[in-house]
Parts: C-alpha cells; sequence; structure tokens
C-alpha cells in the first residue's frame, strides 16, 4: 500500500512536471504491485496478530518518525554539501 502510494504520488508529480503524457503501466507491473502490496498487508497482518493492535500504532509510529529522521537528516548533508563548495562561505566540518 505505501509502496503502490508513493509510485501514484511519483507518477502523478512526474505528469505534472511534463508537457508531454507518460505512458500507462504495462499490466505486468500493475500485477507485480498488486502482489506486493497483498504480500505486505498479510505480512503486516500476521505481526499484528503477535504484538496486538496497539503496539502496531506505536510501531507505525516510529517507523514514520525514523523516516522523518532520515530524510531530514539526508536534507541536512545534502544543504551542507552544497554550502561546503561556495569557497567564499569557508565552511568546514
Amino acid at each position: 500500500m505505501i509502496i503502490s502510494g508513493l509510485l501514484t504520488l511519483l507518477y502523478n508529480v512526474l505528469s505534472l512536471l511534463l508537457v508531454f503524457e507518460l505512458p500507462s503501466l504495462p499490466d505486468s507491473v500493475t500485477t507485480v504491485g498488486a502482489e506486493l502490496t497483498n504480500y505486505v498487508k498479510e505480512g503486516i497482518s500476521i505481526l499484528a496478530a503477535f504484538v496486538g493492535s496497539t503496539a502496531m500504532g506505536v510501531i507505525a509510529l516510529l517507523l514514520g518518525l525514523v523516516l522523518a529522521l532520515n530524510a531530514a537528516y539526508l536534507l541536512y548533508s545534502l544543504v551542507f554539501w552544497v554550502i561546503r563548495k561556495i569557497p567564499v562561505l569557508n565552511v568546514r566540518e
């Protein structure tokens, strides 16, 4: 579900930014995406059976936090990499 949502979001952003029309995905890619989504859903339901629904909510929250912190770190690294490339600022590690 997350993967298909991200691919749909990426497809929508690209279709807005690009002037030409993107082709539709082949049926084989759509089928593989649906099967992968079903596998992820089944895995989550098996994990929820072991740990409970409350713990799954906490796990989802912590996973989102980890992803957000990693994205913030990558953005921070990118910004400082660009700043270090400007010789006038004389920024070092």
